[in-house]
Order: C-alpha cells, then sequence, then structure tokens
C-alpha cells in the first residue's frame, strides 16, 4: 500500500484487492480532512452515476460514521433501484421524506438516519 498522500485513479483503484481498498478507506480516508483521497472519491462517484440508471435528486460519497464511508443515493420515489454495493462500497440510498428550504431537504437513510442535505450539488463528496 502507498502512503497517505497518494492519489489513486480508477484503473488503480480497479486492479486492489477487497481488502485493500477496505484498508484504504478505513486507515487513509478521514472525515475530518475530507481532502483525502478526493480524487478518487470522485472518479468513484462518476463512475458510480454512468454504470447505474438512477433518476436522483444528489449522488455522493461521505462518511456515515467513523471508518463507514459509503456512497450515497438521494432520491424522491422509495422504488427507485439502488444497488447495494459498488467498487467496494456499500451504497446508501436516502428518501426525502420533506423539504425545508432552497434546496435543502431531510431525508431517510437506510444506514444513518435522518439527516438535513443540501441538494444544491448533483455530487457531493465529503
Amino acid at each position: 500500500m502507498k502512503d497517505i498522500n497518494f492519489e489513486y485513479n480508477l484503473q488503480q483503484w480497479l486492479k486492489l484487492t477487497d481488502i485493500e481498498r477496505i484498508n484504504i478507506i478505513n486507515h487513509n480516508w478521514d472525515p475530518y480532512n475530507p481532502t483525502i483521497g478526493q480524487k478518487i472519491k470522485g472518479e468513484i462517484v462518476n463512475e458510480f452515476i454512468s454504470k447505474n440508471r438512477i433518476t436522483a435528486r444528489q449522488f455522493g460519497l461521505k462518511s456515515f460514521g467513523w471508518t463507514v464511508y459509503m456512497l450515497y443515493v438521494v432520491v424522491d420515489n422509495s422504488r427507485e433501484r439502488v444497488p447495494s454495493k459498488f467498487l467496494g462500497l456499500s451504497v446508501n440510498k436516502g428518501i426525502i421524506i420533506s423539504k425545508i428550504v432552497d434546496n435543502k431537504a431531510m431525508v431517510k437513510f437506510n444506514y444513518g438516519g435522518t439527516l438535513e442535505i443540501d441538494l444544491t450539488e448533483r455530487i457531493s463528496i465529503r
């Protein structure tokens, strides 16, 4: 494994084993410093969007608890089908339960409870 400052690209990420990916996610990615791994996080989200035809308000990748990084999808309709895993990451489906003001909404996630999410950006990486 490379040092903490190493930035993977998608081709390198695809060559890693599941254990290597998990080690990078658990030991290198830091919710208090989301810029670590920003490049590969963005590439994973973009690949997820291109490989899945999901009508979503927002796609993203964030920590839903210490070392629990997940791709997430915010949808209006609970019937929207979302895969459970993608490129070594679990996928967390969030359903909009109420709109607050402007572009903010209360979103109930399968994992992580209910959160207020700003839907201004279509892609959010934190």
